[in-house]
């Protein structure tokens, strides 16, 4: 991945995970990145520190950005192949949770 892109509005900001929350009217895409820092040098302590950038946007707004980003990986694909995607796999030894909120990761 090319890291020297540079936003003309800021800086950018590098996600390496996302989750998707909605509710009725409004849908919440938050990207995030997390990543170790070591409090104090010498120390074996280490600290996660984690950072989040949400986008809010109208559910119209959601399907419309879907659409975009859909036809960009057919571009994409096109261009620089297939896009490989793996799942991580289920623990045996984790209980399977009930789905309670509207939530995709």
């Amino acid at each position: 991945m090319d890291k020297t892109f540079k936003s003309k509005t800021g800086s950018s900001f590098s996600a390496e995970n996302f989750s998707v929350v909605f509710r009725k009217g409004q849908m919440v895409l938050d990207f995030k990145k997390t990543a170790p820092r070591i409090d104090n040098p010498g120390e074996k302590k280490q600290t996660i520190v984690s950072e989040h950038q949400p986008v809010v946007m109208s559910p119209e707004k959601a399907k419309a950005f879907k659409e975009l980003l859909e036809k960009n990986i057919e571009r994409y694909e096109e261009k620089h192949g297939s896009i490989e995607v793996t799942k991580p796999e289920k623990k045996e030894s984790e209980p399977e949770e009930e789905e309670t909120q509207d939530y995709i990761a």
